[in-house]
């Protein structure tokens, strides 16, 4: 049996004290074998530190200094990073128990592919779920039409984070989904049909600064003109067949629920990890 690729998980984090315990202990507390946790902070002064410090020996590696904002204290975490599986957990979110297994043994199973994704449930500051997101299979030619996978619960090979040259700098909104583009000139996606995490949705997160009833952000703006632009076409500006692509991926989701095939491929997967036979 193969060992566990090594996965290097990377926290960026600035000023959520009132959050990062939580998130440093949904990584920690994995009891994944080969696991480095790196987390830049960019030098906060919320006791954030203090909080690093309570957890130091769990931690790879930790830097807290001025930076550029999160999509580049993301790319400073995965310079340091030695692993073979990347995934980036903002420092409000929190990966679910037996994750890194889960996405290990998928990766061992799909080695010709290189972007792994689950399930995401949506809770609020206090840990209440608000919604779960869950998302089925596609092809990279679907992406053309509709691509919308959890940035939290998304891991990806060493290779193609290289090959992709890691985030763009300049975008601080929309830099996971223009990742997600370059990466599909590489690989399909494989999806993951467990909950791997949890997206906190606060008054201070930028899906509620972008997408809420206030929206304030006239950068967040300016980022999505330039990704539709990019790569939007002729199909992502019709709203009738948006609604079909829609559709026919609730569709696709429901029966990948209930095929013998997914399911098969799913407990057998858990199977291994609780009964610790990996």
């Amino acid at each position: 049996m193969k060992p566990y690729p090594k996965i290097t998980v990377v926290t960026p984090s600035y000023n959520q004290a009132i959050f990062l315990e939580r998130t440093i202990l949904s990584v920690i507390n994995q009891g994944y074998p080969n696991l480095e946790y790196i987390i830049v902070d960019g030098g906060s002064t919320d006791g954030s530190v203090d909080i690093i410090n309570k957890y130091e020996s769990h931690i790879s590696k930790w830097v807290s200094e001025p930076d550029a904002g999160q999509s580049n204290a993301i790319n400073k975490g995965f310079k340091m990073a030695t692993g073979d599986l990347y995934n980036w957990l903002n420092s409000d979110d929190v990966l679910y128990p037996a994750t890194l297994k889960i996405v290990a043994e998928y990766y061992l199973k799909h080695p010709d592919h290189h972007v792994f994704y689950g399930d995401r449930v949506i809770i609020d500051k206090d840990d209440r779920v608000l919604k779960v997101n869950e998302g089925p299979s596609f092809k990279r030619w679907e992406s053309r039409v509709y691509l919308k996978i959890p940035q939290e619960t998304t891991f990806f090979s060493k290779f193609i984070w290289e090959k992709a040259d890691g985030l763009n700098e300049d975008l601080h909104y929309t830099m996971d989904v223009d990742l997600w583009r370059r990466f599909l000139k590489y690989t399909d996606f494989v999806h993951i049909p467990f909950y791997l995490g949890a997206y906190r949705e606060h008054d201070l997160s930028k899906s509620v600064e972008v997408f809420g009833p206030n929206k304030s952000s006239d950068r967040a703006a300016w980022e999505i003109k330039r990704y539709k632009e990019l790569y939007a076409t002729k199909w992502h500006r019709n709203a009738k067949v948006q609604k079909m692509a829609f559709l026919f991926n609730q569709g696709r989701l429901a029966y990948e629920k209930s095929s013998r095939k997914g399911r098969v491929e799913a407990e057998f997967i858990y199977s291994l990890i609780e009964n610790g036979q990996h």
